[in-house]
Formats: C-alpha cells, structure tokens, sequence
C-alpha cells in the first residue's frame, strides 16, 4: 500500500465508530472486566439508568484523543452493566446511559453541547473533552449551570476555576516539568527547538512550558515555531529550525496533525530526538503514520498501558480486543471519569446534582484500575495525586521507562 493510501486508510480508521455489536461481543467474552469494578451490596432490585452527557472531539486532530476517551468510558458503562448496576451506600442500584457528542474540535461547539447537557435534569453530570481547547471554555459555564463537568484528559493550565469543574487526569503543570528534567538530562539538551499549535490550549500550554523552564533546567530555546490546526506545509518552520541545529525538537501539536508534523521533520533529514506530552508518541496512529519517526521519542504518561500487570493489563487486552484504536492513558481517563461519578452517587445515595457537587469538592477514590483520583476545590479541580512515568519510545506499543 502507498504511503498516500495509508494515511488515507488511517484517517478513516480513527474517524470510524465502534460497533454496539462488538462493544457488546467484547465486554461478554471479557468477563474479567467486571472483576474489577466494586462488589454490588444491598437487597436484590432493578437498577435505576441515571444519564450522563459526555462530548469529546471525535473527528478533527484530536480524535485520536476523545475517541479513547469516549470507548474507555463505554468499557465502563458496559462493566456496570454486566455487574448488574453498582450499590450506594443504601443499596440502591444504577446503571448508566451516556450521550457521544462529538464537538469536532470546535470551543464553540463543546460550550453548546456542555449547555445542551446542563439544560436535561436526566443527566447528572458532564464529562470529557479530552482536548483542553473544548474543556477550558466549559469551566466557567459549570458553574454558572451548575452541573458537575468532570474532565478525562484536559491537560492546558486554568486561568479560573470553578468548584463544579474537575479533571481525573494528570495535567502538564504536574507532569511537563518531570519529563524535561529527565529527558534534557539524558539527551543532553543544550539546545532546544519547538514547534506547537497555537489553536490548542494544551499544546501552547507545553510551549511556554518549554521557555519557562529553559533557564532552570539550563537549555536555550533556539527555535519558537507556531503552526495552525489543519495547515499542510510546515517547511517554512522547518528550514528555520534546523539551521539553528537543535539538540531535540518538542512537538507540541495534537496528534492529528502532529503525524504531518513528524513526518516531515524527517523528511527535512532531521534525526533529532522529540519531545512530546499526553503519551502521544506512543499512540500506534503515530507510529503507523510516520512510519515509525517518532522512533526514540520522549513523552509522558499516566497509567503505562504498554506494560502494563494485574488488573490493567487484563482490562488493556480486553479492550484491545474491542476497539479498533488500541489503548492509551486517554482510554483509561474515560473509564476513570466515569467512575468517579459512579463513586460520587454512591456517597450521596443519589443523584442530586449538588450533592455530587459536594462530594467532587474533596474527592478521595481509587478506581477500579487503580488510578487514585483526589479533590480539594477550591482552589482547584485537578487531580491531587496523579502518577507520572516518562518513557522513551522503542517501537510500536513498545517503549522503555526513563523516568
């Protein structure tokens, strides 16, 4: 197949929406999937279906994120399911509905949809986007709504937060800075070259990152480049950054486009090792889409579904099975998000909007796969206790810990 065919096959795979069948086929032949959600106590009952709204950006260059954000939370809807619904404390039961908004990488849109949900009394709170350029507009919404907005892979820095918005995953502030002072030590980064999009939150976020800790963790920044989402040509950018002769290029653009990005960094025959955040290197739609280029990239990660033991590598296999995207930290964010409302019912014995409110305010909770998930907002709603690994990219879903 030609490298044209490819991308083409590729994009399609990643625009393409599971089958209900095979969701359905997946989660039955994967019975220990339901091992790991907690045990169902109380007297025997019908479970009640409590809705949840949930938007993620499942066209555009982030799809590769909120696809796996939305089949993680399917995983666990379908486990709740198959459990026969899970217990609050008073022996009530509940199972979940869940919309598939797709906000197609539009803030605008992602405001409508987070408003669209707010505005059902059937839903009880509002979970995803996975790209901060659809979360963080929805923050000041949440609190003006009032309906819990619980974010499954949002890493951009808050200006302003409210206390019903929360974020189960590791954010950039956390784990930025851990990477790079790993990676600028064992590459040796003394000079250090960046190109990002300027429309993404996240990815202009990890830019200035990069300038802010230069001088900390002594590297110079010698190439600032900013693209835009969907541009095609980055060989103005490129023939200013490798004169400069970087020692390692941070790749700080979502992985849609990041694929044209790689990929023609190499072709401008620069050998270069990347930095990326969000696990996005290890994403098997990078590597198939560079052919292999993001090879000895760096990149950060929450739970290492690659290597992963026990309980997650048992749930990383059954999901495999399942999806036509595999795995990574983001699948794990949806399946956590959705738990972590589970948990919240659970406390109140109910679904009462403020009630849920006020258990996300200080949140402590471990979930199923062992993601620990803690809250104490204000002064903010991101994780408390979020687990950070760099690794170095190897090959396909394969990479080495480094940090």
């Amino acid at each position: 197949m030609s490298a044209k065919h490819q991308k083409t096959a590729l994009v399609s795979k990643m625009d393409r929406r599971i089958s209900r069948r095979a969701l359905t086929k997946g989660v039955a032949a994967g019975a220990a999937l339901a091992l790991f959600a907690p045990p169902i106590i109380g007297r025997a009952q019908a479970a009640t279906t409590v809705r949840l709204g949930h938007t993620q950006p499942l066209t555009g260059p982030s799809a590769s994120y909120g696809i796996r954000g939305r089949d993680g939370a399917l995983v666990a809807i379908k486990e709740i399911q198959a459990m026969g619904g899970f217990a609050d404390q008073a022996g009530n039961k509940y199972i979940f509905d869940m919309t598939e908004d797709d906000m197609v990488n539009d803030p605008k849109q992602a405001v409508t949809l987070f408003r669209q949900h707010a505005a059902d009394p059937s839903i009880v709170a509002s979970m995803g986007p996975t790209n901060s350029v659809g979360f963080l507009p929805c923050i000041p919404i949440a609190g003006q709504l009032s309906c819990p907005l619980v974010g499954n892979g949002s890493g951009a820095p808050v200006k302003k937060w409210t206390d019903w918005a929360y974020r189960v995953n590791t954010v950039a502030t956390t784990a930025f800075p851990a990477m790079m002072r790993v990676v600028v030590k064992e590459a040796n980064v003394k000079r250090l070259a960046v190109i990002y999009d300027q429309t993404q939150d996240a990815q202009k976020g990890d830019a200035d990152l990069c300038k802010e800790l230069a001088s900390e963790l002594g590297y110079e920044i010698v190439a600032f480049e900013a693209m835009r989402a969907g541009d095609q040509d980055f060989s103005p950018q490129l023939s200013k950054m490798r004169t400069t002769k970087p020692d390692a290029i941070y790749v700080a653009v979502p992985t849609g486009d990041g694929v044209k990005v790689v990929s023609q960094i190499r072709t401008f025959a620069m050998d270069q090792p990347l930095i990326t955040g969000y696990d996005s290197f290890r994403d098997p739609v990078y590597w198939d889409g560079t052919s292999g280029g993001v090879n000895g990239g760096y990149t950060w990660l929450a739970q290492d579904v690659n290597s992963a033991d026990g309980k997650l590598k048992a749930w990383v296999e059954n999901y495999n099975k399942t999806f036509d995207l595999e795995a990574t930290s983001f699948s794990t964010y949806g399946y956590d998000a959705v738990w972590t409302v589970a948990e919240c019912i659970r406390q109140t014995n109910g679904t009462d909007r403020g009630a849920i409110h006020e258990v996300l305010q200080s949140l402590e909770y471990v979930s199923p796969l062992g993601s620990k998930v803690s809250f104490k907002n204000p002064p903010h709603g991101n994780n408390l206790t979020p687990s950070v690994t760099v690794v170095q990219v190897t090959g396909r879903n394969k990479s080495r810990v480094v940090g």
